[in-house]
């Protein structure tokens, strides 16, 4: 998944249109924007939301995308040198986020940003649960070797 955001290979509803499918290229989280990745994880008002919740509830300490000047990825790339020890619940989010973006197209699901934040607590103790602690640090290992 990180692999592809980093690389604008998401299937996103703009990178669709741009690949040749013809789709309607709005974001239905909002319905104001293009979905493409800067908008999907950090624009739109729903992914906002998403980053407000998870630092009020001490999820995070800090949100990623406060000001977007550059790619994800840049961005990405920039807070896995300042913020290492974050960027694991951080790919959480944003793997939440796109899942919940695709209950949004398949399954008619209503936003919710507070189902994203929940999903991904969840997903984080359950990987806590069936991984030691190790994989924490494969994970960030590959993450650097990725480049991201």
């Amino acid at each position: 998944f990180l692999w592809q955001l980093c690389h604008n290979a998401l299937p996103s509803r703009g990178n669709l249109l741009r690949w040749g499918i013809i789709i309607d290229p709005i974001f239905p989280a909002c319905l104001a924007h293009i979905e493409d990745n800067e908008h999907l994880f950090a624009l739109c008002p729903f992914a906002d939301r998403v980053w407000d919740l998870a630092l009020q509830y001490g999820w995070i300490y800090q949100a990623p995308f406060v000001t977007l000047q550059h790619t994800i990825r840049d961005v990405l790339h920039e807070w896995s040198k300042k913020c290492w020890s974050s960027m694991p619940r951080i790919a959480v989010l944003l793997w939440s986020i796109w899942k919940h973006r695709n209950s949004l197209i398949f399954q008619n699901a209503l936003p919710n940003p507070m189902k994203v934040l929940i999903r991904a607590k969840r997903h984080w103790a359950e990987r806590k649960q069936r991984h030691p602690a190790h994989s924490i640090k494969a994970y960030l290992q590959l993450v650097q070797q990725w480049g991201i």
